[in-house]
Protein backbone atom coordinates (compact mmCIF):
# COMPACT_ATOMS: atom_id res chain seq x y z
CA UNK A 1 0.00 0.00 0.00
CA UNK A 2 1.40 2.92 -1.05
CA UNK A 3 2.61 5.86 2.08
CA UNK A 4 2.24 9.04 2.61
CA UNK A 5 5.82 9.67 1.32
CA UNK A 6 5.79 7.61 -1.26
CA UNK A 7 2.66 9.99 -2.27
CA UNK A 8 4.54 13.05 -1.54
CA UNK A 9 7.87 11.43 -3.45
CA UNK A 10 5.71 11.51 -6.74
CA UNK A 11 6.66 13.64 -9.05
CA UNK A 12 3.56 16.16 -10.44
CA UNK A 13 2.79 16.79 -13.83
CA UNK A 14 4.27 20.46 -15.21
CA UNK A 15 1.68 22.63 -15.76
CA UNK A 16 2.23 24.24 -19.97
CA UNK A 17 2.77 27.91 -19.13
CA UNK A 18 2.09 30.72 -21.93
CA UNK A 19 5.78 30.99 -21.98
CA UNK A 20 6.63 27.32 -22.91
CA UNK A 21 4.05 27.80 -25.99
CA UNK A 22 5.59 31.12 -26.82
CA UNK A 23 9.22 29.47 -27.21
CA UNK A 24 7.67 26.74 -28.82
CA UNK A 25 5.72 28.60 -31.27
CA UNK A 26 8.63 31.40 -31.47
CA UNK A 27 6.71 34.25 -30.82
CA UNK A 28 6.35 36.72 -27.94
CA UNK A 29 3.80 35.84 -24.65
CA UNK A 30 1.94 39.05 -25.31
CA UNK A 31 1.06 37.25 -29.31
CA UNK A 32 0.25 34.23 -27.26
CA UNK A 33 -2.05 36.36 -24.77
CA UNK A 34 -3.40 37.83 -27.85
CA UNK A 35 -4.65 34.39 -29.62
CA UNK A 36 -6.26 33.05 -26.44
CA UNK A 37 -8.09 36.79 -25.53
CA UNK A 38 -7.71 38.40 -28.31
CA UNK A 39 -7.74 36.31 -31.97
CA UNK A 40 -8.94 39.51 -33.86
CA UNK A 41 -5.48 41.36 -33.28
CA UNK A 42 -3.17 38.91 -35.02
CA UNK A 43 -2.74 37.79 -38.48
CA UNK A 44 -4.14 34.43 -39.28
CA UNK A 45 -1.10 32.87 -39.90
CA UNK A 46 0.26 33.50 -36.70
CA UNK A 47 -2.89 32.74 -35.22
CA UNK A 48 -2.70 29.79 -36.32
CA UNK A 49 0.55 28.56 -35.77
CA UNK A 50 0.26 29.53 -31.67
CA UNK A 51 -2.95 27.00 -31.62
CA UNK A 52 -0.93 24.15 -33.27
CA UNK A 53 1.72 24.85 -30.10
CA UNK A 54 -1.10 25.31 -27.85
CA UNK A 55 -2.57 21.96 -29.18
CA UNK A 56 0.99 20.36 -29.49
CA UNK A 57 1.83 21.19 -25.87
CA UNK A 58 -1.69 20.22 -24.48
CA UNK A 59 -1.83 24.16 -22.85
CA UNK A 60 -5.00 24.69 -20.73
CA UNK A 61 -5.47 28.07 -19.57
CA UNK A 62 -5.37 28.64 -15.48
CA UNK A 63 -9.13 29.76 -15.73
CA UNK A 64 -8.77 30.55 -11.39
CA UNK A 65 -5.91 32.86 -12.24
CA UNK A 66 -7.54 34.57 -15.23
CA UNK A 67 -10.70 35.08 -13.66
CA UNK A 68 -9.19 37.03 -10.85
CA UNK A 69 -7.20 38.85 -12.87
CA UNK A 70 -8.95 40.01 -15.54
CA UNK A 71 -12.71 39.62 -13.88
CA UNK A 72 -13.43 37.42 -16.84
CA UNK A 73 -14.93 33.93 -16.16
CA UNK A 74 -13.37 32.25 -19.68
CA UNK A 75 -17.38 30.91 -20.14
CA UNK A 76 -19.79 31.48 -22.98
CA UNK A 77 -23.07 30.67 -22.43
CA UNK A 78 -25.57 28.18 -24.33
CA UNK A 79 -28.87 27.67 -24.00
CA UNK A 80 -29.84 23.76 -24.35
CA UNK A 81 -33.46 23.02 -23.92
CA UNK A 82 -35.70 20.04 -24.72
CA UNK A 83 -34.99 18.85 -28.28
CA UNK A 84 -39.00 17.10 -28.10
CA UNK A 85 -39.92 18.89 -31.54
CA UNK A 86 -37.05 18.28 -34.09
CA UNK A 87 -34.44 16.14 -34.79
CA UNK A 88 -31.59 15.99 -31.84
CA UNK A 89 -28.55 15.54 -34.42
CA UNK A 90 -28.27 19.23 -35.70
CA UNK A 91 -27.74 20.86 -32.35
CA UNK A 92 -25.83 17.72 -30.94
CA UNK A 93 -23.40 18.63 -33.97
CA UNK A 94 -23.32 22.36 -33.50
CA UNK A 95 -22.33 22.29 -29.67
CA UNK A 96 -19.99 19.77 -30.42
CA UNK A 97 -18.14 21.79 -32.52
CA UNK A 98 -18.78 25.06 -31.04
CA UNK A 99 -16.88 23.19 -27.82
CA UNK A 100 -14.10 22.27 -30.66
CA UNK A 101 -13.21 25.78 -31.65
CA UNK A 102 -13.35 27.79 -28.19
CA UNK A 103 -11.22 25.36 -26.52
CA UNK A 104 -7.88 26.50 -28.23
CA UNK A 105 -8.69 30.08 -27.14
CA UNK A 106 -9.06 29.29 -23.43
CA UNK A 107 -13.02 29.11 -23.92
CA UNK A 108 -15.42 26.71 -22.30
CA UNK A 109 -19.45 26.59 -22.93
CA UNK A 110 -21.89 26.83 -20.02
CA UNK A 111 -24.78 25.06 -20.71
CA UNK A 112 -28.55 26.14 -18.90
CA UNK A 113 -31.88 25.57 -19.45
CA UNK A 114 -34.66 27.20 -20.79
CA UNK A 115 -38.31 26.56 -22.49
CA UNK A 116 -37.78 26.40 -26.37
CA UNK A 117 -39.16 29.61 -28.26
CA UNK A 118 -39.56 31.50 -24.89
CA UNK A 119 -37.44 34.61 -25.10
CA UNK A 120 -38.43 35.84 -21.70
CA UNK A 121 -37.45 33.43 -20.07
CA UNK A 122 -34.35 33.21 -22.11
CA UNK A 123 -33.77 37.36 -21.06
CA UNK A 124 -34.09 36.11 -17.69
CA UNK A 125 -31.58 33.86 -17.69
CA UNK A 126 -29.36 35.79 -20.03
CA UNK A 127 -29.93 38.19 -16.93
CA UNK A 128 -28.66 36.19 -14.03
CA UNK A 129 -25.78 35.04 -15.53
CA UNK A 130 -24.58 38.15 -16.81
CA UNK A 131 -25.08 39.81 -13.78
CA UNK A 132 -23.35 36.98 -11.40
CA UNK A 133 -20.37 37.23 -13.87
CA UNK A 134 -21.02 33.20 -14.96
CA UNK A 135 -20.50 34.15 -18.40
CA UNK A 136 -18.71 36.55 -20.64
CA UNK A 137 -20.65 36.20 -23.53
CA UNK A 138 -23.76 34.04 -24.51
CA UNK A 139 -24.64 31.96 -27.80
CA UNK A 140 -28.05 33.37 -29.10
CA UNK A 141 -29.69 30.32 -31.12
CA UNK A 142 -33.02 29.44 -33.26
CA UNK A 143 -33.43 32.96 -34.16
CA UNK A 144 -37.07 34.00 -35.91
CA UNK A 145 -39.39 36.71 -36.40
CA UNK A 146 -39.69 39.17 -34.06
CA UNK A 147 -37.05 37.74 -31.81
CA UNK A 148 -36.02 40.23 -28.33
CA UNK A 149 -33.03 38.49 -27.88
CA UNK A 150 -30.39 40.31 -29.65
CA UNK A 151 -32.10 43.55 -28.71
CA UNK A 152 -31.79 42.87 -25.56
CA UNK A 153 -28.19 41.86 -25.27
CA UNK A 154 -27.38 44.91 -27.50
CA UNK A 155 -29.08 47.55 -25.24
CA UNK A 156 -27.17 45.15 -21.97
CA UNK A 157 -24.26 45.68 -23.75
CA UNK A 158 -23.30 42.00 -23.28
CA UNK A 159 -21.01 40.28 -26.33
CA UNK A 160 -22.89 37.74 -28.38
CA UNK A 161 -23.38 35.56 -31.62
CA UNK A 162 -26.77 34.97 -33.01
CA UNK A 163 -27.08 31.33 -34.68
CA UNK A 164 -29.46 32.31 -37.38
CA UNK A 165 -30.09 34.99 -39.15
CA UNK A 166 -32.05 38.47 -38.38
CA UNK A 167 -35.30 36.94 -39.82
CA UNK A 168 -37.73 40.20 -40.66
CA UNK A 169 -34.43 42.74 -39.63
CA UNK A 170 -31.81 43.48 -42.11
CA UNK A 171 -30.65 46.58 -41.11
CA UNK A 172 -29.91 44.48 -37.41
CA UNK A 173 -26.13 45.52 -36.67
CA UNK A 174 -24.99 42.26 -34.87
CA UNK A 175 -23.24 39.66 -35.59
CA UNK A 176 -24.92 35.98 -36.73
CA UNK A 177 -24.50 33.09 -39.10
CA UNK A 178 -26.61 30.98 -40.32
CA UNK A 179 -26.52 28.19 -43.42
CA UNK A 180 -28.48 29.20 -46.65
CA UNK A 181 -31.35 26.63 -46.82
CA UNK A 182 -32.80 28.41 -49.60
CA UNK A 183 -29.40 27.61 -52.03
CA UNK A 184 -29.73 24.37 -50.61
CA UNK A 185 -32.80 23.65 -51.98
CA UNK A 186 -32.19 25.64 -55.51
CA UNK A 187 -28.82 23.10 -55.84
CA UNK A 188 -30.98 19.98 -54.72
CA UNK A 189 -33.67 20.28 -57.04
CA UNK A 190 -31.31 21.32 -59.67
CA UNK A 191 -29.58 18.65 -59.65
CA UNK A 192 -32.66 16.39 -59.79
CA UNK A 193 -33.96 18.47 -62.82
CA UNK A 194 -30.48 17.71 -64.81
CA UNK A 195 -31.08 14.39 -64.59
CA UNK A 196 -34.57 14.53 -65.90
CA UNK A 197 -36.80 14.11 -63.16
CA UNK A 198 -40.34 17.00 -63.36
CA UNK A 199 -42.32 16.14 -60.28
CA UNK A 200 -40.36 16.42 -57.14
CA UNK A 201 -41.48 16.35 -53.51
CA UNK A 202 -40.78 18.52 -50.62
CA UNK A 203 -40.60 17.76 -47.32
CA UNK A 204 -39.16 20.21 -44.68
CA UNK A 205 -40.19 22.27 -41.99
CA UNK A 206 -43.13 23.99 -41.27
CA UNK A 207 -44.09 27.43 -43.07
CA UNK A 208 -42.79 29.74 -39.97
CA UNK A 209 -41.85 33.14 -41.19
CA UNK A 210 -37.96 31.98 -40.99
CA UNK A 211 -36.02 28.54 -42.12
CA UNK A 212 -39.07 26.67 -43.53
CA UNK A 213 -40.50 29.79 -45.56
CA UNK A 214 -36.93 29.74 -46.63
CA UNK A 215 -36.44 26.39 -48.28
CA UNK A 216 -39.87 26.29 -49.82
Amino acid sequence: MPTADDTRSRPHATRVTIRAVAEHAGVSRQTVSNALNAPDRLSPGTLERVRRSVTALGYRPDHAARALTSRRSGLIGIRVGSTAHRTAAHPDRLLHELVAAARPYGYRFLAFDAPYGDDAAEIAAYDELLAAGDVDAVLVADTHPGDTRPAWLAVRGAPFVAHGRPWGDPDAGHRWVDVDGALGVRLAVEHLAERGHRRIGFVGWPADGAGGDARR
